[in-house]
């Protein structure tokens, strides 16, 4: 989504095909949120769900508009859709069919793949055939989810390059300990507590190689927060997460809320009923440091 909202902002046309989905809907939803107008999506995205094998001379009408990205989401499914096993002779009869007239035409092309259950998401291949890895002539990116993603919840994943065929994308990273290249931290917040739905957080330059190591201890972090509020208090969980982030914590939520349930253990938070059952937390702040804010 991220790449399709830079094409669509740029006046770009996209052509987004998706092989597990029926239609259109919940892209565009998606897109919605993240800010894009209707009229924009409405000119210059092209949604297809196929149903049926592709056949010669279906992809005109997509490649006269000259895309300049082009996503294919479920590369198994189209593969099956081709009547193709998921193997290196179904891959390679699938990209030539999918994948080059689009690239012919100077679109570049995003393919959205799946990893087998067990496999180390940075080391390994997608499902299927190490092929498909192969024949990357460009950037081969690996999402690593830390927080699931859903409605009305706050997900992270960190983004990684498993490999970078010409080294542009990668001079942007910082080295992982797996051989993996750490590009950043997606976010996708549908909670209404930041205005942001999608955000790519860029590494710090003095960010250490693994993205969630952090000298400071989290409750020490979370007390800080909460205490240099002006009332030193949150009304509820969620507003505890973003005032976190906020302060440029990289911290999971449930450390965070583990955290706060040490506090309170210690005495240094006291736990406040919020509306609608929620939980919130006051920071039982020195007299000292209570005078001086006043």
């Amino acid at each position: 989504m991220a790449c399709v909202t830079a094409e669509l902002l740029a006046g770009n046309p996209v052509v987004y095909l998706h092989f597990e989905e029926s239609g259109a809907a919940s892209t565009v939803e998606r897109l919605r949120k993240i800010g894009l107008r209707a009229d924009t999506i409405e000119q210059l995205l092209m949604f297809v769900a196929p149903s049926k094998p592709l056949r010669r001379g279906w992809l005109d009408e997509l490649l006269t508009r000259r895309p300049t990205l082009v996503v294919i989401d479920g590369v198994n499914e189209a593969m099956v859709l081709q009547g193709q096993k998921i193997d290196l002779e179904g891959w390679s009869v699938v990209r030539r069919v999918l994948i080059v007239p689009f690239k012919e035409v100077g679109a570049a092309v995003l393919e959205c793949d799946h990893l087998p259950l067990s496999a180390d998401p940075l080391r390994g291949d997608a499902y299927g055939t190490v092929h498909k890895g192969n024949v990357v002539d460009g950037v081969r990116f690996a999402l690593v989810r830390k927080e699931r993603f859903g409605r009305r919840r706050r997900g992270r994943a960190l983004l990684y390059s498993t490999k970078d065929r010409n080294g542009q994308v990668e001079l942007h990273g910082s080295d992982n300990d797996s051989g993996a290249v750490y590009l950043g931290t997606l976010v996708v917040d549908d909670t209404d507590t930041t205005p942001d739905f999608l955000t790519l957080y860029a590494p710090k330059p003095e960010e250490d190689k693994r993205p969630d190591a952090s000298t400071v201890k989290p409750a020490d972090a979370v007390y800080e927060v909460v205490a240099a509020l002006p009332e030193h208090e949150v009304r509820s969980s969620d507003l505890l997460y973003a005032e976190v982030r906020r302060a440029g914590h990289q911290i999971k939520d449930k450390a965070i809320r583990d955290a706060a349930a040490d506090l309170v253990v210690a005495g240094r938070f006291i736990e406040m009923s919020g509306r609608r059952g929620a939980r919130g937390y006051r920071a039982v702040v020195p007299t000292s440091a209570r005078d001086v804010d006043e």
